[in-house]
């Protein structure tokens, strides 16, 4: 496809150029063929006038043969002007290899051959080439004959060019579809080292850190956690590293921990079967918290709010839709210090707010002044995006006690 778009280019090109000669040239050649129309047209009208002031007897007939000898040497002379290629010495092939046509020809012929230097010089053949096999590797996740074929394929480029980090993460990928996981994590480490987008690089370190997080037996060696200290300093919210956290609290029986991750893994993760199963975890946890006695004390000795939440009657909005409830510090990080995930086919409905809701490191009573905000999300994620219906509350202190406020989402996010 791609060799096809750039032949009808070429042959654009050409037409550039030779659509300009070829039209300079016609219009020389009917420029020549209207002026020696014109010529004779005058040369006939000349010796008609000359011929009737003959007869009329104004002109002696010396005098006309004189003038009218006149007028043909001049019309001769406007004709062999006007066409010197046909009357000139020179050879044919001369007015052949002239520059005019010499340099537009060598030009076309050049085209070709010159831009297939260039574009291997300047283009992007090897980026094409890795994308068509990043879109092979997508798709043979199932297929082990093809992923052999694609390491090879790609270890080819590694090796032409070490420092292509995309070519480091496709073989990864393929790696780990024939299960050789330790070179898949080697690979993603050289990829995660070369890339220098921010978002790509932890993107790429958070599968290493699972890769390694797996290789080690689920356990947070101190390898994975410098991966996830890298990681959380650029993005706290890295999805795969919220999950490493979330199973190793889960292994350490840190259930409220558990609860805080999965929770804030939830908000990150758009309705579906993953979803379902990430609430499943949290209610296993919640269990386990309860079972071992730790889920009420600082819930019961901390602020709690009740939020009595509707939707205004004018929107409507399909009953799947996801809806966040948060409580946020004012003037803090952003990061919620509360949350629950529901759906509009659960409102109107009371929600309440505690320490046990913790989606991070801080709770409700680790901050003085609070506002509460609630977001139907039209994503599926807590990422406040334009069209989301949003409504929030004034802040307030919850001077550490009970609250009861009242929100309709309403107004929708520009």
């Amino acid at each position: 496809m791609f060799w096809l778009f750039a032949s009808a280019l070429i042959v654009l090109a050409v037409l550039f150029v030779l659509l300009p000669l070829w039209r300079f040239h016609r219009a020389g050649d009917s420029s020549r063929a209207r002026r020696e129309q014109t010529n004779l047209l005058i040369y006939q009208e000349r010796i008609a006038e000359l011929e009737a002031e003959l007869k009329a007897g104004i002109l002696e007939e010396e005098n006309f043969h004189a003038l009218k000898s006149e007028l043909q040497r001049s019309l001769l002379a406007d004709v062999e002007g006007a066409a010197p290629q046909h009357k000139s010495d020179a050879k044919p092939t001369t007015s052949f290899l002239s520059p005019g046509r010499l340099i537009p020809i060598v030009m076309v012929l050049l085209i070709l051959p010159g831009s297939y230097f260039l574009y291997q010089q300047w283009g992007y053949q090897n980026e094409l080439a890795l994308a068509e096999l990043g879109e092979r590797t997508r798709a043979s996740a199932e297929n082990p004959q093809e992923a052999r074929d694609l390491i090879f394929a790609i270890g080819e480029i590694v090796q032409a060019e070490p420092e292509n980090a995309w070519a480091w993460y496709f073989l990864a990928q393929n790696l780990v579809n024939l299960g050789q996981f330790p070179e898949a994590a080697m690979s993603l480490e050289r990829s995660a080292a070369l890339i220098e987008q921010p978002q790509d690089k932890v993107a790429v370190l958070g599968q290493y850190a699972f890769l390694e997080y797996m290789l080690a037996e689920q356990q947070l060696t101190e390898k994975v956690q410098g991966i996830i200290d890298e990681v959380q300093l650029i993005d706290p919210n890295q999805l795969l590293i919220l999950q490493i956290l979330s199973m190793d609290a889960e292994q350490r029986q840190d259930y409220q921990a558990a609860i805080t991750y999965w929770r804030r893994v939830l908000q990150l993760t758009p309705p579906g079967p993953e979803a379902e199963m990430i609430q499943s975890r949290i209610g296993e946890a919640q269990q386990m918290l309860a079972a071992a006695g730790g889920d009420q004390s600082d819930a019961a000795s901390g602020p709690s709010i009740d939020v009595e939440l509707s939707l205004a009657p004018e929107l409507d909005l399909p009953p799947e839709t996801r809806v966040f409830v948060s409580a946020l510090e004012l003037n803090g990080r952003g990061q919620p210090l509360a949350a629950e995930v529901l759906t509009v086919a659960d409102l109107p409905v009371t929600v309440t707010l505690d320490n046990s809701d913790a989606v991070g490191p801080f709770n409700i009573s680790s901050a003085e002044m609070i506002y509460i905000v609630a977001t139907a999300s039209s994503s599926g994620t807590a990422n406040v995006q334009s069209g989301d219906y949003q409504t929030r509350t004034e802040a307030f202190a919850h001077i550490n006690s009970h609250a009861i406020i009242q929100l309709v989402i309403k107004d929708i996010v520009p």
